[in-house]
């Protein structure tokens, strides 16, 4: 397939007002269990019916319990399996209103990943770690990289990870299918370190099975929400540049009063 889907998009929200957070944690990459997806919450206004078309999903709204779950972690797996590129903007809102944002960007081409947001780029490439930062004051540098994990066994654990949290006896998330076809994860009970915190919505392009938007609330009271607007399957060498680039640095609005995000 080599048609790109595209969407006018707004989107809102994150946990504290830090540039540092690692990239990896947007897709729940080398972190605990393999799983930690930061999320968003933002009003998403969509025109015309091309941009409707962007939301239907092949999930079946009003799945929920374990027919959801496990209908979540197939979708998690077609992602992880999938060639992608996606464009959007990542937003961190806190309880406070204060937001920060910036481009959001992750390309994906088994095994290489990599995603950049926030002043930060992480992933694997050409079989290398990548971890590159901006610190507050200073440039964009990219650390020494070391041997990555193999692709299989950073598969495994992910989707080993996920599968604890949404399967088995007693979860940690509920999850059902809302009328967009997207995953809502709701706590049941509390666990050190849950990937979606207090809850989470996951939504994948039926076409890419890439995430096209996910929103994570955070147990301090912020709220993540990726929002893509540009997703497509052509993925070239050039899209794993590591160089600097000021479309990924956060911004934080002059006016602190942001318009609150919605679910929609």
């Amino acid at each position: 397939m080599s048609d790109e889907t595209e969407q006018p998009d707004a989107g809102e929200a994150e946990p504290s007002l830090d540039a540092a957070t690692p990239a990896a944690e947007l897709t729940g990459r080398g972190t605990k269990g393999g799983l930690r997806i930061a999320v968003i919450v933002l009003a998403v206004l969509i025109v015309g019916g091309a941009a409707a078309a962007w939301w239907l999903s092949d999930d079946d709204p009003g799945l929920s319990g374990p027919a959801a779950a496990d209908a979540l972690v197939e979708a998690y797996t077609r992602s992880l399996d999938a060639t992608f590129l996606v464009e959007g903007e990542l937003t961190r809102t806190l309880d406070d209103g204060r937001t920060l944002s910036s481009a959001y960007l992750t390309v994906q081409r088994p095994p290489d990943h990599l995603q950049r947001s926030l002043g930060a780029t992480s992933g694997d490439l050409n079989g290398r770690t990548v971890n590159c930062s901006t610190p507050p004051g200073g440039e964009y540098t990219c650390a020494a990289s070391g041997p990555a994990v193999s692709w299989a066994e950073q598969r495994s654990t992910t989707l080993g990870a996920l599968d604890s949290y949404v399967r088995g006896d007693d979860p940690v998330y509920d999850v059902n299918v809302d009328d967009a076809g997207c995953y809502v994860l709701v706590r049941r009970r509390t666990e050190l370190d849950a990937t979606y915190g207090r809850g989470a919505r996951l939504c994948f392009d039926p076409t890419y099975a890439a995430l096209r938007r996910l929103e994570v609330q955070r147990d301090g009271g912020a709220t993540d929400v990726m929002l893509a607007s540009r997703i497509t399957d052509q993925v070239t060498d050039a899209d794993f540049d590591l160089q600097g680039d000021s479309t990924y640095d956060p911004q934080v609005p002059d006016d602190a009063g942001a318009v609150p995000p919605t679910s929609a």
